[in-house]
């Protein structure tokens, strides 16, 4: 069963975290429409450097107390700070290489504009966390797509309709579940990276990964089934897109049996195109299982 939070009251408020997922930048094999799983060889392209920059450009504002938090909307009981969107205090980051790319160009984006706003908080250096890494796809690892598609279609026919039972052969010729396995990872990596939080108020944190499992961990936050993993562009990632997800205050995992993730509050897309409204968990939770809808 899980555990579905609600937000604090205006009499009664908890302590809340917010966490900020982002994909890396186009790499070559993007661009290239290459498959690159926990593939380690491909780079950033200049468009994915141009990406990173953007992102760390609306990074910087908001470490900078420059981007308004529509969390108040016109309540003007609210105090300024409380207007404003918190600003990052932790970081992690994906081992592979795209990420730390990625990382870098952002970093470099908000240092490069710091020296002259005094008001500015620096990104903290990121925790680098194995489980971040992208899905595993084994033999189809720095293929081209198209290859894919035409050579082992049954295979790509199931990850396509009933993702969660693709499987593959691993390095020793056993079978392996990449979806499985990535969604697995993503549970564990919620509850390294939430019990690690700070005991402080509107604590933030910062997550540079891949697409597969940011998809994975949003779904987690929003209570959301595996068996919705890449059935719906609304929790896919493209390039360089970032999402806030909110939760309250708690012990990270409900008391049950499975050990499953309490869900969040709400979520919303802050970059690009100047971010989206809240929206609630319950409301997602609803449209989880829409094939194909707008963001």
């Amino acid at each position: 069963m899980i555990t579905q939070q609600l937000p604090p009251s205006s009499k009664q408020k908890k302590k809340i975290r917010r966490y900020l997922i982002a994909r890396h930048g186009e790499t070559n094999y993007n661009k290239e429409r290459r498959v690159q799983g926990t593939s380690d060889k491909s780079v950033l392209t200049l468009d994915g450097i141009s990406q990173a920059s953007a992102l760390g450009v609306y990074l910087y504002r908001r470490q900078a107390g420059e981007v308004l938090d529509n969390n108040y909307g016109a309540d003007n009981n609210a105090s300024v700070g409380e207007k404003l969107a918190p600003p990052i205090t932790r970081t992690w980051c994906s081992p592979l290489t795209r990420c730390k790319q990625t990382y870098a160009a952002i970093s470099g984006c908000c240092s490069s504009y710091s020296a002259t706003n005094t008001q500015h908080h620096p990104l903290p250096d990121p925790t680098i966390h194995d489980n971040l890494c992208e899905i595993k796809l084994c033999q189809w690892q720095d293929r081209l797509r198209q290859e894919i598609v035409t050579q082992d279609s049954a295979n790509w026919k199931v990850f396509k309709e009933t993702p969660k039972y693709l499987t593959l052969k691993d390095s020793d010729g056993k079978d392996f579940l990449p979806v499985v396995d990535c969604w697995e990872r993503g549970i564990k990596n919620w509850k390294a990276i939430r019990s690690n939080v700070a005991k402080t108020d509107l604590e933030c944190v910062f997550i540079m990964c891949h697409g597969a499992i940011g998809q994975c961990m949003l779904l987690q936050a929003l209570g959301i089934s595996i068996d919705h993993y890449g059935k719906s562009r609304r929790y896919s990632f493209d390039n360089c897109e970032c999402v806030e997800i909110e939760w309250l205050d708690d012990d990270c995992v409900t008391d049950n049996d499975n050990g499953e993730l309490s869900t969040s509050v709400r979520w919303r897309r802050v970059h690009p195109n100047g971010g989206s409204e809240w929206q609630s968990t319950v409301s997602s939770q609803k449209m989880g299982s829409e094939l194909s809808c707008s963001r």
